[in-house]
């Protein structure tokens, strides 16, 4: 069985790589469209050649087209990696597959279009979505359908990035949430699935182009400390300048599909100035890693390209985050470099090598996940040299954000929208595991008439606690048990009829039900225990079934966890 699964993992890889490329080639498309030629390394050159009623417009027109594809979309906003956090923590690992295609389509337009976004975030979707479709139709448990979506999600970030040892961490430090060989080794081999397509369709490419740079001494360490702080700092300004535009334009009232085309003329405008503000960015990235960009120019692209991704993001644009962490990253390591230079000349490194630390912190403190940004930097980097000064600005950043109210960028989403993802993976197993496995016999059956000592006296003969009164078919007329006997007998006497201290059988709990909503009605009713019925919607007669305890849905729950931390931790 295992087999079958690592050979369905290799073919998840190769059609998700396949489907990532295909994202790449549908921007490439709308950008020839728009503006006449097509290239992610060269787009700022692009729009600087471009007329200024093009570059005012191309990114207003893909606005208007994206805020028509999102107002059709489920739900009506773009879904990207929280989606996939989301539904692998609280949905059992399941996706609707149509907005991964509405998703996929409105990021291919809005990179087109010059959006400052990434493509990340829609392709880790796409493949995610491709996943939970597959292991939906295979009928996969709700275990190895979170392990193919997280083969989905490494196959997406390898075929974009060409980073397939970072594509793995990904998805076990994002998507899954946890590490173990079950889990690892079908990742690696959708990894490699991807890697292999992208090698043969791209060639073994590297998206930037580096000088030759190293760490000039260990005592540099505390400036990476502070590069790491002042990299997550950033990334809470970001957040809340996106929530604060979000909450503008819900105040606004304006329509959904106009909001991405006000940006765009937004972003249109700034890009006239500034075409580098415009793209994913990587172009900039290449000029500040090679010291090509002059001090006030870098302060005022990082401040201007803060603006127009907080505002693309805010305004319903369609893209991931981790593209732009990496440019603010730069920029701003970059920027950074020159201030230590002036007070320190001579005794800090090559500025390229605080762009490319700047660029790992402040992916860790976006991504909420440090240990695969570090590597994500290294593989798009190609270079091992600072892996120390990486690390501690990485765990830096990731410290400081674990401090503030706000883990990651994609906890911030899923915290705007009610969700909670720290308990939500162990309620989401719970939701899957019904009481149908805890229904027990253990209760009498009484008759209409008896008494409440006649009750007593049965319930001490059969050894139980509680007592059952059905009709003639079968069906739940109303239960009790032992102790409301004692009580109804002191304050009524023993001669009481038992039927009238029953509880009614609206208190019963469908056979389905699961643990968590078990539970939950159990303490609502504050009883111990509760009838199990066929049906309790009142169109038909609710059938007896059985009874549950409290003690017995406790320890089902126990089982329920303690497997799951069983596979987490690898133990058999």
């Amino acid at each position: 069985m295992r087999v079958r699964f690592f050979a369905l993992s290799g073919v998840v890889g190769v059609v998700v790589g396949l489907a990532t490329l295909g994202l790449i080639a549908m921007i490439a498309v709308v950008q020839r469209a728009l503006y006449g030629q097509a290239s992610e390394e060269r787009f700022a050159s692009i729009v600087g050649d471009s007329p200024i009623w093009l570059v005012l417009l191309a990114p207003a027109v893909g606005g208007l087209i994206v805020g028509g594809l999102i107002h059709l979309t489920k739900g009506q906003r773009y879904h990207g990696i929280a989606d996939v956090m989301e539904a692998c923590a609280v949905r059992g690992a399941r996706m609707d597959v149509r907005s991964g295609a509405s998703a996929a389509v409105a990021a291919a337009v809005s990179l087109g279009a010059g959006a400052p976004v990434g493509r990340e975030g829609p392709a880790v979707h796409i493949g995610a979505s491709i996943c939970a479709w597959l292991a939906e139709k295979l009928g996969f448990s709700q275990s190895d359908s979170l392990t193919l979506l997280g083969c989905g999600a490494a196959a997406a970030v390898t075929a974009s990035f060409n980073a397939p040892i970072a594509g793995v961490l990904f998805a076990l430090e994002v998507i899954v949430g946890y590490y173990t060989i079950r889990v690892f080794a079908p990742i690696v081999v959708a990894s490699a699935g991807s890697v292999m397509v992208r090698h043969t369709v791209l060639g073994d490419s590297t998206v930037f182009t580096l000088p030759v740079f190293s760490l000039n001494s260990l005592w540099e360490l505390p400036l990476f400390a502070v590069l790491g702080i002042v990299s997550a700092l950033f990334v809470l300004a970001l957040i809340y300048a996106v929530g604060h535009i979000q909450t503008f334009w819900q105040r606004s009232r304006a329509p959904l599909w106009v909001r991405p085309a006000f940006a765009g003329l937004l972003l249109g405008a700034i890009a006239t100035v500034f075409p580098h503000v415009l793209g994913s960015g990587f172009q900039a990235v290449d000029l500040s890693l090679n010291e090509s960009l002059l001090p006030g120019f870098l302060a005022l692209l990082l401040a201007w390209r803060f603006v127009g991704t907080s505002v693309a993001l805010g305004s319903g644009f369609a893209g991931g985050v981790f593209t732009p962490a990496i440019v603010f990253g730069a920029l701003l390591g970059a920027l950074l470099w020159i201030g230590f230079a002036a007070v320190m000349p001579g005794l800090v490194s090559a500025h390229s090598v605080y762009a490319i630390v700047g660029m790992g912190a402040l992916g860790s403190a976006m991504l909420g996940a440090p240990i695969s940004t570090v590597l994500i930097v290294f593989e798009l980097t190609g270079n091992y040299e600072v892996t120390i000064a990486v690390m501690l600005a990485a765990a830096m950043a990731s410290a400081v954000m674990q401090l503030s109210p706000h883990t990651s960028f994609f906890r911030w989403q899923l915290a705007r929208r009610g969700v909670n993802i720290t308990s939500g993976r162990d309620q989401s197993l719970l939701r899957t595991e019904t009481i149908e496995g805890v229904v027990k016999q253990e209760c009498s059956f009484i008759a209409s008439g008896d008494k409440i000592i006649d009750v007593e006296r049965l319930l001490s003969r059969d050894r139980h606690r509680i007592a059952v009164l059905l009709d003639d078919d079968g069906n739940l007329l109303g239960s009790g048990n032992l102790r409301m006997f004692v009580a109804a007998s002191i304050d009524h006497g023993f001669d009481a009829p038992a039927a009238d201290v029953l509880h009614s059988p609206a208190t019963a709990i469908a056979e389905h039900t699961n643990l968590v909503v078990a539970l939950q009605q159990m303490a609502d009713a504050d009883m111990d225990y509760m009838p199990v019925v066929t049906a309790t919607d009142g169109e038909e007669a609710p059938v007896f079934r059985g009874i549950v305890v409290r003690a017995g849905l406790l320890k089902a729950y126990y089982d329920v966890i303690r497997a799951a931390r069983a596979e987490e931790f690898g133990v058999n």
